[in-house]
């Protein structure tokens, strides 16, 4: 146990290049690379040298950081092997913010004050990433020529296609009249890898006994990206609403959402079932 006058623990060396290369630019951390490929094991030089090595505001304090951490975890451990962790833990830092990414993607009125992307651009994208599985789900579907065709292309290439759609009252759905996304997808209706899906009416029951809607919007390409938003597969909720929808490239992320689907599609007895074509 320390008291209050005692120095403060040194963080690992593990610990301190991951804040190293959070925190650095990648000038300093390829200076600094350069530099630590030149030491043979940390002296008074050793702060010095990283500082010259590309002057900054709080470069000192970090080089005195990592010659600490060094000294106290392992000062037999040589410049080049902190080099070398040094460079894998930068890589694997961008590889991290690539694979985690969020994109915004608006219908409607843009504004100048951020980069956006515009919802069908987004959707066709993710389609068009999908390698071999591709999640379609929304409330209601219409017109949108462009999605059918990507989805067709999708399913060409073998990918294997599930489209979850809300019915028609006439059919124990929520949307109103007589007609529902089974209208926009019928060219798909021929094709062996495009399966339809819905909502089993008699499970559909909440709380108080109210009649639940399939009110998601997902379009998920393979475990690795998601279209998630407001809109529907629509002509004007693509164009002429004002939407919005966050893409996300987050493979952890996006496997547990394929996932949930996957169960309630996969079993026997589970909520959603294979839907006909026909209206």
């Amino acid at each position: 146990m320390t008291g209050p006058d005692d120095p403060p623990a040194v963080p690992p060396l593990s610990h301190v290049l991951s804040g190293l290369v959070a925190s650095l630019p990648a000038t300093h951390l390829a200076a600094w690379i350069r530099v630590l490929h030149t030491v043979a094991t940390p002296d008074e030089r050793t702060e010095s040298l990283l500082v010259a090595a590309h002057p900054g505001a709080g470069i000192g304090p970090r080089a005195s950081l990592l010659a600490t951490s060094w000294r106290a975890t392992n000062p037999q451990l040589t410049g080049p092997a902190v080099a070398l962790a040094l460079e894998a833990a930068s890589q694997r830092y961008e590889q991290d913010l690539t694979s985690h990414r969020v994109e915004i993607a608006v219908s409607g009125p843009v504004s100048d004050a951020v980069p956006i992307r515009l919802t069908a651009s987004v959707a066709v994208s993710v389609i068009r990433a999908a390698t071999s599985r591709l999640l379609v789900t929304s409330y209601a579907a219409f017109g949108v020529r462009e999605i059918v065709s990507e989805i067709w292309a999708a399913a060409d290439r073998g990918v294997s296609v599930d489209l979850i759609l809300e019915t028609a009252r006439s059919a124990g759905g929520k949307l109103r009249g007589d007609r529902d996304g089974r209208t926009a997808f019928h060219d798909l209706r021929f094709h062996p890898d495009v399966h339809l899906w819905q909502w089993a009416n008699d499970q559909r029951h909440g709380q108080g006994g109210r009649h639940g809607s399939m009110h998601a919007k997902v379009i998920a390409a393979d475990r690795v990206t998601v279209f998630l938003g407001s809109a529907n597969l629509t002509d004007n909720a693509y164009t002429d609403n004002l939407e919005i929808g966050a893409v996300i490239h987050d493979p952890a992320s996006v496997a547990n959402l394929v996932d949930h689907f996957a169960t309630l599609m996969g079993s026997e007895d589970g909520p959603l079932i294979r839907l006909t074509w026909s209206l």
